[in-house]
């Protein structure tokens, strides 16, 4: 709902009176207007100059440790300003000018607030992402999803596209520049240096921050914003929920829904996406993904592509080969992670949830190989294909980042898949499984290991291999058909569930790509980049729009690829489907989900093995077994453990309860 204009009166010649007796000058008090049930009480020591409009202040503010402080404006300087009703500003060092503060804001203790001349706040900034020595730059702006900087950043062999994405991010950017800056409902500005260009927006939290420039802290009472101590911020965004505290210095950055930056955390030229954290360290050049996390000091993350990424501590890349300057950039797809003092030099580019262990200092291309540990070994990048798919760790990944999604409100700017399963994946496994194939035919027995694109891949390694991705492929695919058959049968009893196949459209199927956590076919997204190059989409809104459309077709496009990937992989033609096959596919995902929990539940065993209690049991060896219970319980009772085996448990019963209804003995 729209709030109707306030309207606003000349001061009378008693409140002039009454001000300059409360030590109140101003230039001009023809300048300074107010409105119906002002009350010159709550404004003292206050210097007017410009334009000046004053709200009523008859309400208190809470401030910290229960303390409730009149509203109203003392020992402050106002220039060309507006102050809406209830605010209390109180002890501004020099002088607020040329801004807009809603009701009920606090501004308490700081030294300067000013807009200089026109600004756009930060929107329109351009962030040299991923390659440092430019090429990439996004320009952002309130409401940038990772999606449409995917685009801007990794697009560029599609000149006609960037052209028109800026244009219309231009078109925004036009419509929040004035020379007026802004300080929301409700907002929170104590104990600061100086704000200069920055727009704070409702409900936000500004609390001992150095010095900002040049930026916009998006905000709202669902989903408030907070910048905390010694926060050093120049030419930035931050969206609704993100907070910035601990000191952090960030420059030319966005920093989205969710997101966490603290402890003196440092970042130029990063785009941070949906529930990121950056603790201690650094990042320069960065598109971090959604979920991207560092937590350590010792940590730099330069040039390039992360998304549900942690960094151990002391990792490191280098983008300089001290040639024609620092041009190189790396990508760790979605999933990855890297081991303490790991060190990639870019180029490189790792497969979805692959660990990085030790330091590589050759350039290879391992993306065709999921799941999977690249070591060093002998100065050496030794990949170790498809391990991953059966670690504990993994899983819990995959169910740990939903639950920690901190973003709120009902408008989510971010588009995220967390199926860990995918078309995207899984096709990543089947390109995997079938260059394994390839280089097990083609390399001579007694050769010990395979150069592929740049890593070496034991000899040894490619049996295992083949039988993990074999397993994740066909555990992917039953599972899904699965799931559609057990609706279509819920919904369709006794029908003939060979229909479902038949509905199925080639708009799914092929290639899938991961733009950086929206999961979609590539020729919906060639469709979609072409709709925007010829105007089909107009308006930023209009193209978001689309994307979240697409984004809501997973299931009905992910069924697509299921049908084309299951007959290609079990050679039937679509015509001879029947419940055999069907039946074929549920008991390969229920045997299946056995094999991979059983060999999950073992890596979790890990942890509770004599080894892991070294460190317990301080002052005695009898103490040992109690002390490790005490802290870390037993294996059985421990809570990931739990729900693998209740996963399972709920498999076996709905795949009987599927082969029942389809008539198929229970082998």
């Amino acid at each position: 709902m729209v709030k109707p204009a306030k309207k606003y009166r000349n001061l009378t010649n008693q409140e002039i009176q009454e001000l300059v007796k409360n030590h109140c000058l101003a230039e001009d008090w023809n300048r300074v207007l107010v409105v119906d049930g002002f009350r010159t009480e709550n404004v003292r020591a206050v210097m007017f100059s410009g334009d000046v409009k004053l709200g009523r202040f008859s309400a208190k503010v809470s401030l910290p440790g229960g303390v409730e402080a009149p509203s109203g404006v003392m020992y402050a300087g106002l220039h060309n300003c507006t102050v809406g009703d209830n605010v209390m500003i109180r002890n501004v060092g020099r002088h607020i000018a040329n801004y807009d503060i809603a009701d009920r804001a606090v501004i308490h203790d700081v030294s300067l607030i000013v807009t200089t001349g026109e600004s756009s706040f930060g929107n329109g900034v351009e962030v040299a992402t991923v390659n440092e020595n430019g090429g990439r730059e996004v320009p952002i702006y309130d409401r940038l999803s990772c999606q449409v900087a995917y685009l801007l950043a990794f697009y560029r062999h599609r000149p006609e596209l960037i052209a028109a994405l800026k244009r219309e991010i231009g078109k925004y950017v036009a419509s929040v520049t004035s020379a007026r800056g802004s300080i929301g409902e409700c907002a929170k500005i104590v104990g600061c240096g100086s704000l200069t260009n920055v727009r704070v927006g409702a409900h936000a939290e500004i609390s001992g921050a150095t010095r900002l420039v040049n930026g916009t802290v998006n905000s709202s009472a669902v989903a408030p914003s907070r910048i905390g101590d010694g926060v050093i911020a120049e030419n930035f965004v931050t969206a609704d929920g993100a907070v910035v505290d601990g000191a952090s210095i960030i420059t030319n950055c966005f920093v989205g829904q969710g997101t966490l930056l603290n402890h003196q955390f440092s970042a130029s030229n990063t785009l941070f996406f949906a529930n990121s954290e950056g603790y201690y360290g650094e990042a320069c050049s960065v598109f971090a993904g959604p979920y991207t996390v560092t937590h350590h000091k010792s940590t730099l993350l330069i040039a390039g592509l992360f998304s549900f990424y942690n960094a151990g501590s002391g990792t490191n890349q280098s983008n300089h080969m001290y040639k024609l300057g620092c041009l190189h950039q790396g990508i760790l797809e979605r999933g990855g992670k890297t081991g303490s003092s790991s060190y990639l030099l870019w180029p490189c580019r790792i497969g979805a949830f692959s660990t990085v262990i030790g330091k590589h200092g050759s350039k290879f291309d391992a993306s065709d190989f999921p799941f999977s540990n690249v070591m060093e070994y002998e100065g050496k990048s030794v990949l170790i294909p498809g391990l991953n798919f059966t670690s504990s760790g993994t899983r819990r990944d995959g169910d740990k980042w939903p639950a920690r999604d901190r973003r709120k409100g009902g408008e989510l700017l971010d588009r995220i898949n967390f199926d860990t399963l995918n078309p995207f994946v899984v096709g990543r496994m089947i390109a995997g499984r079938d260059i394994l194939r390839r280089l097990d035919e083609e390399t001579p027995a007694l050769q010990e290991e395979v150069d592929h694109r740049g890593v070496k891949i034991l000899r040894s390694r490619f049996k295992k291999g083949l039988q993990l991705y074999n397993c994740g492929i066909r555990l992917y695919l039953g599972a899904v058909i699965a799931a559609r058959v057990e609706r279509f049968l819920c919904e369709n009893p006794g029908g003939n569930v060979c229909e479902i196949f038949r509905v199925a459209s080639i708009k799914g199927a092929g290639t899938w790509i991961d733009a950086c956590g929206m999961l979609l076919p590539k020729k919906c997204m060639d469709e979609l980049l072409d709709e925007i190059e010829t105007g089909g989409l107009s308006g930023i809104d209009m193209i978001e729009g689309r994307m979240t459309e697409l984004h809501g077709k997973y299931r009905e496009l992910e069924w697509d690829w299921v049908v084309a990937a299951w007959l290609e992989e079990t050679g039937n033609p679509l015509a001879e489907i029947g419940v055999g096959e069907v039946a074929q596919a549920v008991q390969d995902w229920r045997d299946l989900t056995d094999e991979r929990n059983s060999l999950t539940l073992e890596d979790a065993k890990k942890e509770f093995d004599l080894s892991a209690r070294i460190g317990f049991g301080i002052d005695g060896a009898e103490a040992v077994a109690d002390d490790f219970a005490a802290v870390r319980g037993d294996f059985d009772h421990n809570e990931f453990v739990k729900i693998i085996r209740a996963e399972a448990g709920q498999v076996r019963e709905r795949a009987t309860n599927i082969l029942a209804q389809l008539g198929v003995p229970d082998a």
